[in-house]
């Protein structure tokens, strides 16, 4: 599709996204892919047929409202500057993406409210409607009812309603910037097709996404943090025995014949490791889930 849109649009067609280019309207396919076509090229009926058959991306002028750290975090993660903008003492971040019904006039005290939640925030807007948290002090295990307060909160002070996603603990490493693209795309593709509570976890979006496009789902999509702890053969088979009996730490125990704190110690190291509290349904259900799509995928 993309290349009969380019033999038709020619040199008005790009693929090199930029999302400060505010002459060219942009679009994302199912499978992610990104292009844009100038404005002018473009008749109503051709931008809504467009519209109807992608994702439209709405673009903003983003640098003018930037600090200086934010403006690092957006050109690594938005435009291809390839310094990284965290520092040697982050070993572990999680992204939150937000999506607002209407704009927010006052954008600094709403930036100030989220701050309140976090230790040290980074709020990047996309567009005026979306928008993403940066914690590079992440609570291993994230708290998501205070996230839904918070999300209350900001919908009361503010006349706005929120739809917000927590993605998954993301080791800082080269492969960041990816991992981040795998996300964003996940939550994007939720939020325009899946009914949602308030907040929904990656967790609980991958199922979600099975359904909604299952082309997006692959093994890159995983957390380096999840992909890792599961390496060791003690912990896999730990962890296969745990989900085989149904979260139950004392049949498990049994079942691997060690002592029940033995079978403590190893759940608590995992949780510590990925931030996943496997003891929960939903976190176990996509942790089944997950290990199925490694093992699909020829993963050794």
């Amino acid at each position: 599709m993309l290349e009969k849109l380019e033999n038709l649009f020619q040199t008005a067609f790009t693929t090199t996204y930029n999302a400060q280019d505010n002459n060219r309207y942009w679009f994302q396919t199912e499978d992610g892919r990104k292009f844009g076509i100038v404005k002018t090229a473009l008749s109503n009926s051709e931008h809504n047929l467009l519209k109807t058959l992608f994702h439209p991306i709405e673009t903003l002028n983003v640098e003018q409202n930037n600090t200086k750290n934010q403006q690092r975090w957006y050109d690594f993660l938005f435009n291809d500057a390839k310094e990284v903008p965290f520092l040697q003492d982050v070993k572990t971040l999680r992204f939150f993406y937000f999506y607002l019904k209407q704009p927010i006039d006052d954008f600094n005290s709403f930036q100030e409210a989220i701050t309140g939640g976090f230790q040290q925030p980074i709020i990047l807007m996309i567009n005026e409607t979306q928008g993403l948290i940066i914690d590079e002090k992440p609570q291993v295990v994230f708290d998501q009812e205070s996230f839904n307060q918070l999300s209350d909160t900001l919908t009361s002070d503010f006349f706005v309603k929120i739809d917000s996603y927590i993605g998954q603990l993301h080791q800082v490493n080269h492969l960041l910037k990816e991992k981040f693209n795998h996300e964003f795309q996940c939550f994007n593709t939720i939020h325009r097709y899946a009914n949602r509570e308030k907040t929904i976890t990656f967790y609980e979006a991958l199922p979600l996404l099975m359904i909604h496009s299952p082309s997006f789902v692959k093994k890159d999509i995983l957390s380096d943090l999840f992909v890792e702890s599961i390496e060791g053969q003690e912990m896999l088979h730990t962890i296969q025995v745990f989900l085989q009996c149904n979260l139950n730490a004392s049949l498990t125990a049994k079942k691997l014949y060690i002592h029940r704190n033995s079978l403590q110690y190893r759940l608590d190291k995992f949780i510590e490791n990925t931030g996943i509290d496997i003891r929960s349904f939903a976190n176990a259900a996509f942790v089944s889930l997950a290990m199925i799509l490694l093992k699909s995928e020829n993963y050794q």
